[in-house]
């Protein structure tokens, strides 16, 4: 079977090392594939499992799997919001065309893509009725101030923070509302240059047109992998769902060159494009 070309694939929280991680599924939508980028937003692995216990072999297939699409050619992008010690050796010793970033933005036929994991997004802050009237220098501001307590809370007690998420915030609702807090949104996005804002948030398939006095963009999210098998696809120009339950071919994919390639020879390459990517 031909893999799919596709442009760019974002994956959202993958939860590798969790029981829960849909391993399976991963594998067999990720050998069915041949993207020039992909994009892994939000938690790609449980940091207290990874301490605690070794990855079954079936979750150290996909970091396999990862390794060998970054040999081939694929540039895979690692979008956390909070970096803890794990993340950060992981960073120093990414091999090849494997990139750690808080924040990424990508140039597409002519527009621009923001990618963040967006959790600052859920303070209750911007809601507020002095934030909607900063200029996009005092937004940006604000949202690295937010992102850096976030992470600070998230060192200090080992897990993400829900200090600044409200009781039942759903951030696909505040914006459907047209609120004030879809003017903050657009106005992150466009101070930034940015007409995408991909998001790791909310948990479902989000594509939202929003249009304020400040400008227009278009809010997507891949939706949370482990709840949804869900992803993003772009290709053609446009952006487009994608949901596992309704493929049918993917399950099929059987990647030999993945079965006949050896750790050691994965990494080998991952080396070698690092090295002459350096040069």
């Amino acid at each position: 079977m031909k893999k799919r070309l596709i442009e760019i694939a974002v994956i959202s929280n993958t939860h590798l090392g969790a029981e829960s991680g849909q391993a399976d599924a991963l594998l067999a939508y990720l050998s069915s594939i041949s993207p020039k980028i992909l994009v892994l937003n939000g938690t790609v692995w449980e940091t207290k499992t990874v301490i605690q216990k070794a990855f079954s072999s079936r979750h150290f297939g996909i970091l396999k799997k990862l390794f060998a699409m970054s040999a081939a050619g694929t540039k895979i992008y690692y979008v956390c919001e909070y970096p803890d010690a794990v993340d950060r050796k992981f960073k120093e010793k990414a091999p090849g065309n494997i990139y750690v970033t808080a924040n990424l933005i990508l140039n597409l036929d002519g527009k621009k893509a923001w990618f963040t994991h967006g959790d600052f997004l859920d303070s209750p802050l911007f809601d507020a009725k002095w934030v909607q009237r900063l200029g996009t220098g005092g937004l940006r501001i604000l949202a690295e101030t937010i992102r850096y307590k976030n992470r600070v809370w998230n060192t200090v007690n080992r897990h993400a923070t829900e200090v600044c998420r409200p009781p039942g915030s759903d951030r696909e609702n505040r914006l459907k509302k047209g609120s004030g807090f879809s003017e903050t949104i657009v106005k992150l996005a466009v101070g930034r240059g940015c007409d995408y804002l991909i998001c790791g948030a909310p948990q479902d398939l989000c594509n939202l047109w929003l249009e304020t006095r400040a400008g227009k963009c278009q809010y997507l999210s891949a939706g949370d992998w482990v709840e949804n098998l869900t992803t993003l696809e772009y290709n053609f120009k446009r952006w487009k769902p994608y949901r596992y339950s309704e493929d049918k071919l993917s399950p099929f994919f059987a990647d030999e060159d993945l079965k006949q390639m050896n750790v050691k020879d994965i990494l080998a390459k991952n080396l070698k494009t690092g090295s002459a990517l350096a040069g």
